[in-house]
């Protein structure tokens, strides 16, 4: 999804502009200074999934109200098991509004609560939501897979959430992000959606 965006956090959010169709090939791969995607690995807000060391690092910038974003969401355990190699990063991204930020902030929490390594079945979940994603519906699906909801608020409103946030919107800034999703390959940058296929092909073209 396009974005119009203006600045993010303590009350302000970006807008989306229109749902383009699907793009038909991918997006144009650009070359990004390899300390970018080191930042982006640093980020405590990052999870990783797949290979712990693979061949190939692909991080995902993405909002849980873009609608490429599920489509990615559904086909990604597809790509892991096709790609057992692969280390995959997701990136909390809420640049579409205030519900992005509220369900960010939430799905920040479980993170701290529970660890990396329980966080795939929430993103999961999420983006198999119908309507809006916000604060309060993912607060509803942390609580559904364990989570309790006094520490999640109190991770939610900390001060340590936010500055996750912050530092991610002004990485995603830097990397010139203006839409979601938006990936890393390697050294190399795709701003927009990808198909499963096409994925593939730019993990294909890391490699050499």
């Amino acid at each position: 999804m396009i974005l119009s965006r203006r600045t993010l956090l303590a009350g302000l959010a970006a807008s989306g502009a229109s749902i383009p169709a699907f793009a038909q090939s991918a997006p144009e791969p650009q070359l990004v200074p390899i300390e970018l995607v080191e930042d982006t690995l640093a980020l405590p807000s990052a999870v990783t999934l797949g290979h712990k060391h693979g061949d190939v690092i692909m991080i995902e910038y993405f909002d849980y109200n873009c609608p490429w974003c599920k489509k990615s969401a559904a086909e990604l355990p597809q790509l892991l098991k096709a790609e057992p190699d692969l280390t995959y990063v997701l990136v909390n991204f809420a640049v579409l509004g205030i519900p992005s930020v509220t369900a960010t902030k939430a799905a920040l929490a479980y993170l701290q609560v529970h660890g990396p390594d329980a966080y795939l079945p929430l993103h999961l979940a999420l983006f198999k939501l119908k309507g809006a994603v916000d604060g309060a519906r993912v607060m509803k699906e942390a609580e559904r897979l364990g989570g309790d909801p006094k520490r999640l608020e109190e991770a939610g409103n900390s001060e340590r959430t936010t500055q996750w946030m912050k530092d991610t919107l002004k990485l995603g800034d830097s990397l010139g992000f203006t839409a979601t999703p938006s990936f890393l390959v390697a050294t190399e940058s795709y701003v927009g959606g990808m198909t499963l296929a096409q994925k593939r092909e730019a993990i294909a073209r890391a490699r050499g």
